[in-house]
């Protein structure tokens, strides 16, 4: 364990121009140093493939690292490729999803390999066009150009924002993302390697986290995950399951297979139909839901 004592946290916008300089180059020599002793390896480290990177970032948000290993390597012996992808069913997508929650990410995911068919079925080198696809924003946008391309955009997540309000921004509170995409810009441009660069950013922050070190409830985007339990995550969860273990589900058969309150459980079915994850459709009277 490295010694938090060796490298300071400061409000850097206190410091005269000429200590700036110098505190970013002491930054990045620390965290190089760091990395050399502490580097993680992931599967996903090793690919330069544009929706292999896409996958893995789909996947781990709000999702821990084990949790996800499994799961992508499962879906890239099933469909290795954006073309093979596109040739798959939400059905299967979602199945295979499960475990990893948040579900309107696998149907993003499926949506980007059908429509990635203008692209020869791979995802275009532009941050435009890249967030032109549902749920790529700027952090998995920036992810793709920095690890698949190569390039030196400014990537933010969770782990990187806890280095940075760290050890820029001591005792400040409220901390814009905005701020601290600012000072990862100095700090890119003094790099050569993008990619490591970024994973040694986060495998610190995993490590800061760990000692008990977690300034991102001073970002001004802070939002506490709820728990999952007794939630209208775990209401959509149970449905979305039920349907494509079982198929088409009859209206009734959900309220009576589902253990929570109906008006919640018809409440779910709404948004799941308003986000592309069900079908609505009557039969014999009844209403009845199917995957897509």
């Amino acid at each position: 364990m490295i010694d938090q004592q060796l490298f300071p946290c400061i409000d850097y916008d206190l410091l005269e121009n000429n200590e700036k300089f110098s505190f970013i180059l002491s930054f990045c020599d620390f965290i190089w140093d760091w990395y050399a002793l502490h580097k993680r390896d992931f599967v996903w480290r090793e690919t330069r493939d544009p929706y292999h990177i896409l996958l893995s970032e789909l996947m781990l948000q709000q999702t821990q690292t084990e949790r996800v290993v499994p799961k992508y390597n499962l879906f890239l012996e099933q469909w290795p490729t954006l073309y093979d992808l596109s040739q798959a069913s939400l059905t299967d997508v979602l199945y295979a999803w499960k475990g990893l929650g948040y579900n309107r990410r696998a149907k993003a995911l499926h949506t980007i390999g059908i429509t990635s068919k203008q692209y020869n079925y791979s995802l275009p080198h532009d941050e435009s066009l890249l967030r032109s696809f549902p749920m790529i924003g700027p952090s998995t946008a920036a992810a793709i150009l920095s690890f698949a391309y190569g390039e030196k955009s400014v990537y933010l997540e969770t782990n990187i924002r806890r280095v940075i309000i760290h050890h820029f921004f001591s005792g400040q509170e409220s901390v814009h993302d905005r701020q601290i995409k600012e000072i990862l810009q100095l700090l890119i441009a003094n790099q050569e390697n993008a990619r490591d660069w970024y994973y040694a950013l986060m495998d610190y922050g995993v490590f800061l986290k760990k000692s008990g070190i977690n300034p991102n409830r001073r970002s001004l985007h802070y939002a506490k995950q709820s728990p999952f339990e007794n939630s209208n995550r775990q209401i959509r969860s149970t449905l979305l399951f039920i349907i494509t273990q079982e198929g088409q589900q009859k209206e009734s058969t959900l309220l009576e297979k589902v253990p929570f309150e109906d008006d919640r459980i018809l409440a779910a079915l709404e948004t799941l139909q308003k986000d592309g994850l069900l079908e609505a459709f009557v039969s014999e009277t009844e209403p009845c839901y199917k995957i897509p």
